[in-house]
């Protein structure tokens, strides 16, 4: 973007107000007025080498930031200069100009000569979120007197996460079309999305189809560039699994990638247990770009650096819900939200009710078979699970405990009432090897991959709950159930998880992940989460 000063010149420009006013000094330049510039911090890889362009001095970039002088802006006057001072980050902020000229800590001014001739483009360079400098800027007569100066705010932008009612550009899921394969699942986005689909071969990856634990999507946004970004969970630091694939898939041009922290991972720091609300307005602060939260298990979160680089970052102020009694503990697996253009905040939130699960299967004939249910969680029927007290003496505590608790948390941070809530049907069983905790039971439907599209259309992809004699049927009372409690406007499909994903202790949710475009300026909406104007 050029900026463009003006002058009040002798024999060019006319003055502000009446030219034959007595009192008008023609060859005086106004006061140019101080403005702020946003760009993106440096962070891809335009050469695709494996280094960050920051970090590599070689990278010729199209992520600077420009800011242009045009020679006219002298007037017409020989000899004059452009004088250019920096303060601020400057361990984080670099200023080009001349070819390899370079403005940093170690050198914070420079004098452009003969301006006159042909003007002055200047290139910032960010290598931090959020980093600070500030230009003065001064134009200069032939005798080094000031004609004109102003100062530029420069300003990087935040690191972003996306929330699901960000437009998606790209959806993603791991592929086996072999026998055993899961070409039913892959298909099932397929079909629908057509090329706004990839699947990426499952067995150069180790065999790890958790893609949603593995990556985390978000964007860098400035007033003239904007990158999409992927945070690489440490879940797999090693090489393992799908620990390559944001290289091998997203890093370049205006795409890049970062790992934080190094410790042994645990289950908290795969990406499952790290979402983002909508926009909301928590007692009279705006959050435009929604709210990131994670859970903690006993008390034990993701790794420090991640969540305190998402704590830097201010526009989403996280916060926390305990998953304890989960055995993977991930915040995706009892709730999400969706977007409802009738509600009065644009969506609903999405969470499991073990009480509404119950009432549902009374509703049942309980001689149901249950094929899938009796060979892989031994009930066989709609009646044994009904029959089974502990199962639902412990769904009850656990409602109680933790789901409702996390529905009062929900409200306080992101200022939902009951109104914003739609309650599903959900419960967990005990597994061996959880140590007590648990997992969905019934497929999670809450755990659900939420595809808004720029056409206005949104898909939500939900695991096949099977809860019906014959598998390979459409019918499935569970599916009318659920569709009759979302709102209106959004196309349900459901997908066959079951081998690959729903016995392995997930679901749709954290075997997809999903590219979305961001869908306002951090600079215009939410500068009072920066402390700035």
């Amino acid at each position: 973007m050029t900026l463009r000063p003006w002058f009040l010149l002798l024999g060019g420009l006319a003055a502000c107000g009446d030219k034959d006013d007595e009192d008008a000094t023609p060859d005086a330049p106004s006061p140019w007025e101080d403005t702020a510039r946003y760009g993106v911090p440096n962070w891809d890889d335009d050469d695709l080498n494996g280094t960050p362009d920051w970090d590599d001095s070689r990278a010729e970039d199209d992520d600077f930031l420009v800011i242009e002088y045009g020679p006219e802006e002298a007037g017409g006057r020989e000899g004059t200069s452009l004088q250019i001072e920096i303060g601020g980050d400057m361990d984080d902020v670099r200023v080009h100009w001349e070819g390899d000229r370079v403005l940093d800590d170690d050198e914070r001014s420079f004098v452009i000569e003969d301006f006159e001739e042909a003007g002055a483009t200047l290139y910032v360079e960010f290598g931090q979120t959020l980093a600070r400098a500030e230009l003065e800027v001064t134009l200069l007569d032939a005798d080094g007197g000031a004609l004109n100066s102003h100062r530029v705010d420069l300003w990087a932008a935040p690191l972003i996460l996306n929330h699901h009612l960000q437009p998606v550009t790209k959806v993603m899921a791991m592929s086996s079309s072999g026998g055993g394969g899961n070409v039913a699942f892959t298909n099932g986005f397929e079909d629908v999305l057509g090329d706004m689909f990839e699947g990426y071969r499952v067995n150069n990856y180790g065999w790890d189809v958790w893609i949603q634990d593995e990556i985390e999507f978000g964007t860098l946004v400035g007033d003239a560039q904007s990158m999409d970004f992927v945070i690489d969970s440490i879940r797999n630091n090693n090489g393992a699994g799908l620990d390559d694939i944001p290289e091998d898939q997203f890093v370049g041009e205006d795409f890049g990638s970062k790992t934080w922290g190094s410790k042994r991972a645990n289950s908290q720091d795969s990406f499952g247990n790290l979402e983002v609300s909508p926009p909301v307005t928590v007692e009279g602060v705006e959050y435009p770009f929604g709210r990131i939260y994670y859970g903690t298990w006993y008390g034990d979160g993701p790794v420090s650096d991640l969540t305190q680089m998402l704590e830097d970052q201010k526009v989403q102020d996280p916060f926390v819900l305990d998953v304890t009694y989960l055995c993977v503990g991930h915040v995706d697996e009892f709730q999400t939200f969706v977007p409802d253009p009738s509600a009065p905040k644009g969506f609903r939130w999405i969470v499991n009710d073990a009480d509404l699960a119950r009432e549902f299967l009374e509703g049942m004939d309980p001689d149901t078979q249950l094929p899938l249910y009796g060979s892989s969680h031994g009930y066989a029927t709609v009646g044994e699970i009904l029959d089974d007290e502990e199962l639902w003496m412990m769904n009850e505590e656990l409602q109680e405990d933790y789901v409702e608790p996390a529905i009062e948390t929900m409200k306080a941070e992101l200022g939902l009432t009951d109104e914003d809530i739609i309650r599903i049907p959900g419960m967990v069983e005990e597994v061996r090897g959880c140590g007590g905790t648990t997992v969905a039971l019934i497929p999670g439907t809450a755990n659900m991959t939420v595809v808004p599209l720029e056409s206005g259309e949104t898909h939500l992809f939900m695991p096949d709950p099977f809860l019906r004699e014959h598998t390979g049927l459409d019918d499935d009372p569970f599916k009318d159930e659920i569709e009759s409690l979302l709102p209106e406007g959004l196309t349900p499909h459901w997908l066959d998880d079951w081998d690959w994903y729903h016995t392995q202790l997930g679901e749709v949710h954290c075997g997809s992940n999903v590219v979305r475009t961001p869908i306002a300026n951090w600079w215009e909406t939410a500068m009072h989460l920066l402390g700035g104007e």
